[in-house]
């Protein structure tokens, strides 16, 4: 098998574009090497190229918040799902003038950066969830989602559900969904086999 040129690994992986989870933004003032003075931004946990990250499970992670992109923090002992690593220089999607120490007001503000992820081998697909009332669908947790097959095959859009046990342990979703009875929403899922058929 030949050597990945992007990553030095060996392997077919995909590139995805990623939100970066880096902790409190704090916005300050400082000197540049002239002695001038200038606005300074510090990331409580800033990620930079060539480290491995884990997909976020924060709740506030849905699907429309993040405009479908997956989210990506640190790798610690209590994330999910080691899913890969950055491969090229983070990029700020909006600078904030303010410190930041709420999520959910910087992925609605957009102070957040963004770069892109080799991801393991999987495939990557946006699918329908249709809600059953029977789990929180927790980015990075497989067995808690199962395809419908009936739905898949009439409509010709992937559609999964939520098991309360026993889903499929090669799916997983990028996004949170609460429990819910019959909500219909867009998911971005990761199936890392062949996955297992629903009713």
């Amino acid at each position: 098998m030949a050597v990945n040129s992007i990553s030095g690994d060996f392997g077919f992986t995909t590139q995805l574009s990623c939100i970066l989870k880096e902790g409190n933004i704090t916005v300050g003032t400082g000197f540049d090497f002239m002695g001038s003075g200038t606005g300074t931004v510090s990331l409580a946990s800033g990620l930079d190229q060539g480290e491995w990250v884990s997909l976020s499970d924060d709740t506030d992670n849905t699907y429309d918040a993040t405009g479908g992109l997956p989210v990506v923090t640190e790798v610690s002992d209590d994330k999910h799902l080691l899913l890969g690593k950055i491969i090229d220089t983070p990029r700020w999607v909006k600078i904030p003038a303010t410190s930041q120490t709420d999520w959910a007001t910087m992925l609605s503000g957009g102070y957040y950066r963004v770069a892109t992820v080799e991801v393991f081998p999987m495939m990557i697909a946006t699918a329908k969830l249709v809600t059953a009332d029977a789990n929180d669908v927790i980015p990075g947790e497989c067995e808690i989602l199962d395809v419908d097959a009936s739905a898949t095959k009439d409509t010709k859009v992937l559609t999964v559900v939520d098991i309360a046990s026993g889903g499929s342990k090669d799916i997983f979703s990028f996004h949170y969904q609460a429990q819910a009875t019959g909500a219909t929403v867009t998911i971005l899922i990761g199936l890392k086999g062949f996955g297992s058929v629903g009713a």
